[in-house]
């Protein structure tokens, strides 16, 4: 998904594969939450809108590519609008999503010619951020895991002991990535990861998110 943005940055480049992670083993918990908690209590699953000051490591293969960024995520209306910028506080790019949509609001040129940029950078957050979540439909498994088959494969949720998302992993014939929630802190009420990896397999890419600051602005 992130094909267009590491030929831009990166201009000879093979991509590697990423060596298969195992999965996350589900903790013993004092007491467990239901299914109806694990599905809703998420902060992703609550409404309001946020805003996230990121740092963030793009890495592919032993090319590191640090970024800067402001996130502006409304969990109600399912939409984010990321602005990415370089070391030196240059806009690289302004791109706004929802589930199924994205617009390049401005991007420096090497990025705007490059085809697919937007759908690739589009598609990484919208996994992390708003689209796959959990259904109440999900199978229960191990109390804290909840399992959706997909054609050819799986969509997995771990959770913690406080119903917090911990992982989020689709392996199956579209596509195998994962999500790592790290880090909770309370903020305004929410626990909210201050750490966040998501690793694209299919194109041997990592990308390593680290929340500086977090804001609700509607409240």
């Amino acid at each position: 998904m992130f094909r267009a943005l590491v030929w831009t940055l990166i201009p000879i480049l093979l991509f590697a594969c990423t060596p298969f992670e195992r999965p996350s083993t589900v903790v013993d918990c004092a007491s467990t939450p239901s299914r109806e908690q694990l599905q809703k209590e998420s902060w992703l699953q609550q409404e309001g809108i946020w805003q996230l000051r990121q740092s963030a490591l793009l890495e592919i293969r032993t090319k590191k590519i640090p970024l800067e960024g402001v996130l502006r995520l409304d969990t109600a209306q399912h939409e984010a609008r990321l602005v990415a910028m370089n070391e030196m506080g240059l806009v690289l790019f302004d791109l706004e999503l929802n589930e199924q949509e994205q617009q390049l609001h401005r991007s420096v040129p090497q990025l705007q010619q490059q085809p697919g940029f937007a759908v690739g950078v589009a598609e990484s957050l919208r996994r992390i951020f708003l689209a796959p979540t959990p259904r109440l439909s999900d199978q229960l498994q191990d109390s804290l895991r909840l399992l959706r088959d997909l054609p050819g494969g799986r969509l997995e949720f771990i959770f913690g002991c406080s119903g917090e998302l911990q992982e989020t992993r689709q392996q199956n014939d579209a596509a195998n990535w994962r999500v790592l929630y790290r880090d909770y802190r309370p903020v305004a009420g929410q626990l909210i990861p201050h750490e966040i990896i998501f690793n694209d397999y299919d194109h041997g890419v990592k990308l390593s998110l680290w929340v500086r600051e977090v804001k609700r602005n509607d409240e």
